[in-house]
């Protein structure tokens, strides 16, 4: 299993670097936020903006790029069975949009504290609680869905943009619908989107298990 996970985080490096250099530029804006009252809110805008692009560097190629390249051959011809190949690629790519998510949340509270502001209110409701981490897997799993389904990066990468900032309005349409209080509404919207993650690991799966 550690061959495994080496081998998996290996091939996700690029991956990771991609999503750290959109870190570094979310440290630059809230630096820039502070230094220059002006720009207050700046941080906070591009927020959003994460697991769109975790969908959409690390999900949708994160399969496709394997079939378009041949290189799953590889692995499935190494006594190791699809699924637990699946689950080993997922999970890396998982724990690695997880520390991306913590590590934004640590800059958005600090520069959109929750002091005297209306907790319902976005930015700080998409950016604070529960629903980011659900949210980026669900992002995640989306792209990692949509490659393994299609099999090709330049299909699954356009669609995984286009499906996530759908989804995402959807969820504040919902959510201002609904009108709950702000735990309430953070649990149930993060339950959703991690059902709906696990449902494109499914999927994924499916689509695995039909590539001969």
């Amino acid at each position: 299993m550690t061959g495994l996970l080496w081998v998996a985080w290996r091939g996700q490096r690029a991956q990771a670097a991609a999503v750290g250099a959109l870190l570094v530029l979310y440290g630059v804006s809230v630096t820039a936020e502070r230094l220059e009252p002006e720009l207050s809110g700046l941080t906070a805008q591009l927020a959003g903006l994460l697991p769109g692009a975790v969908c959409l560097i690390w999900g949708a190629p994160l399969i496709a790029r394997e079939f378009e390249t041949g290189t799953y051959r590889l692995a499935w011809t190494q006594s190791l069975s699809r699924g637990r190949w699946l689950v080993v690629t997922v999970a890396v790519a998982a724990v690695g949009a997880l520390s991306a998510t913590a590590a934004l949340a640590a800059l958005l509270a600090w520069t959109l504290p929750l002091t005297g502001a209306d907790p319902m209110v976005w930015p700080y409701y998409e950016s604070h609680g529960l629903v980011p981490y659900a949210r980026v897997l669900f992002a995640l799993m989306l792209g990692v869905a949509l490659g393994a389904a299609t099999g090709h990066t330049r299909i699954a990468m356009p669609l995984s943009v286009l499906l996530t900032g759908t989804s995402q309005l959807g969820g504040r349409a919902l959510r201002e619908a609904g009108d709950l209080p702000y735990w309430p509404s953070q649990q149930i919207e993060a339950v959703v989107y991690l059902a709906l993650a696990l449902s494109l690991v499914g999927i994924a799966y499916l689509a695995i298990q039909r590539r001969t």
